[in-house]
């Protein structure tokens, strides 16, 4: 792995950890909050592609599992992972891998922001909502059907992000082919 890699992998971790600064919001329907955060992953595979896309979601995840308390509300450790936010965890590399998979498939270089958008809807939001759904219906003894119908609060926040996220993309990767 090139140098350059590397430190795109450790800028991009840097994201995620600020992004999870920003305080979670609580909702009622749900005992998951929206956070910024999930942003970051969605991000990382429009960026750095589905390796180190992956690459850096799954050392971020590390850093949390090891106790570090980079996720939104200072939240941090193994526990995590057994809670009711774990089908999130669970689905952020997943996500980061196939939207950086598709993006390298559909929309090389950014080249649209329709493109990215559509990308990080179905394989970030969608995908991530639906296993965080899932992982809620499974720890919170909530009926799977139940889980998903309030996980739809989510959708317009997320669709947002997705959108910003596309846009902030398609910005970063210009100024990058700009200065080679």
């Amino acid at each position: 792995m090139k140098t350059k890699e590397i430190t795109k992998i450790a800028i991009m971790i840097s994201i995620i950890i600020v992004l999870g600064f920003f305080p979670p919001i609580p909702i009622g329907l749900l005992p998951v909050p929206i956070v910024i955060q999930n942003a970051g992953f969605m991000l990382s595979g429009l960026l750095l592609g589905k390796k180190n896309g992956t690459i850096s979601t799954v050392l971020f995840l590390l850093l949390v599992a090891l106790g570090f308390p980079l996720l939104a509300g200072g939240r941090g450790g193994l526990m995590v992972f057994f809670s009711v936010t774990a089908g999130y965890l669970i689905a952020y590399p997943f996500a980061s891998f196939l939207i950086g998979w598709m993006t390298e498939k559909f929309n090389p270089n950014n080249k649209g922001v329709f493109a990215a958008f559509v990308i990080t809807f179905l394989f970030g939001v969608v995908f991530i909502d639906f296993l965080g759904a899932v992982g809620i219906s499974l720890i919170s003894n909530v009926s799977l059907s139940n889980s998903l119908i309030a996980s739809l609060a989510f959708i317009p926040g997320d669709i947002i992000k997705a959108f910003i996220t596309a846009i902030l993309a398609r910005r970063i990767s210009k100024t990058l082919n700009k200065k080679g």
